[in-house]
């Protein structure tokens, strides 16, 4: 499905203010995605308004919105106890970079607003929005932030080199600095940033990573199994909760390995919860591999959750099914 861009500007136009909401723990794709959105709707002349609930956030993004400040990029961020007065019947709520209400900066909105559009690039789930004015699910494409893009260039719409400078480094974290899910559109919203004035030097700043979640992540990869000379298979150790996109990210860096067809990262992300991430080439069907542990996804990225058991019974569980294939 083409991304019908007069369609959300006609959208845009007819509401009363518009609301920008991302998910929770926000990242830089959801920053950079929101901000660009962010501009779009000031440029067709509507009051808007960021929603961000969270006081404490990753440190790229702090980062940007201390930024946005010190440069004087005035950008409305309030919480939901602020918005309340400014909705009405036509308030329109875009949310960014997520379409499950629960894991929104504030569900709570949903109530609130009578039109929403929804824009992500996220596998769809069951538990997701269904009811939008306009919903853009863009599973194959890099990142949110590569979706605005399109939109900026084809409502020809300007943004400030640092809100470029958000966005690139958006598309370069969901992407793994261009290692995975990477098309020709991809390096085409890059070089549109790069053009509208982003910032190396400041993308690095952005890009600068979490000690702590780093070595984590590298003490999952230094342990891996190698399973019939092609699949990799990293286990988080017990006592940790992993963050979601640091799995992925393992199972992004072990896919780069030499004769490695298919990567497989398996942790825990609450107390209760196993995840696994499934990385592949294109010649293993990682998506059928994690359905049947009732998960999803595509052929080259997908994964699923599992409550109630042990790293290593679903380890075996992965074992059993890589063993059958």
């Amino acid at each position: 499905m083409k991304l019908d861009a007069k369609k959300i500007e006609k959208l845009i136009s007819e509401a009363s203010n518009v609301i920008i909401m991302a998910h929770k723990n926000l990242d830089l794709d959801a920053l950079g995605s929101s901000l660009g959105m962010y501009y779009l709707s000031k440029k067709i002349g509507k009051n808007t308004f960021l929603l961000i609930e969270e006081e404490k956030s990753e440190k790229g993004v702090s980062r940007s919105l201390l930024e946005l400040n010190k440069r004087d990029l005035k950008v409305n961020v309030k919480k939901l106890k602020e918005l309340k007065l400014i909705i009405d019947q036509n308030t329109l709520l875009i949310v960014l970079d997520v379409h499950i209400p629960n894991i929104t900066q504030n569900s709570a909105i949903f109530k609130m607003v009578n039109k929403v559009i929804v824009i992500d690039h996220h596998i769809k789930d069951k538990d997701g929005i269904n009811d939008a004015e306009y919903l853009y699910i863009a599973d194959m494409q890099s990142s949110t932030s590569e979706v605005v893009v399109e939109l900026l260039k084809e409502l020809d719409i300007y943004i400030p080199s640092y809100i470029a400078t958000i966005m690139l480094a958006g598309i370069v974290v969901d992407t793994n600095r261009f290692s995975i899910k990477t098309s020709y559109l991809t390096y085409d919203a890059a070089s549109y940033l790069s053009q509208q004035g982003a910032e190396t030097k400041e993308l690095q700043y952005l890009l600068k990573e979490n000690l702590e979640r780093y070595i984590k992540r590298q003490e999952i990869i230094s342990k891996i199994e190698i399973i019939n000379n092609s699949f990799a298979v990293g286990i988080g150790k017990s006592e940790i909760i992993y963050y979601k996109e640091d799995i992925a990210k393992v199972s992004d860096t072990m896919l780069l390995l030499n004769n490695i067809e298919a990567a497989f990262t398996i942790a825990k992300i609450d107390d209760n919860t196993i995840g696994i991430s499934a990385r592949s080439l294109g010649n293993v069907d990682v998506q059928k591999i994690m359905e049947k542990l009732n998960g999803g996804g595509h052929k080259t990225d997908a994964a699923t959750q599992i409550n109630n058991i042990s790293i290593l019974d679903g380890k075996n569980k992965l074992l059993e099914i890589i063993k059958n294939l």
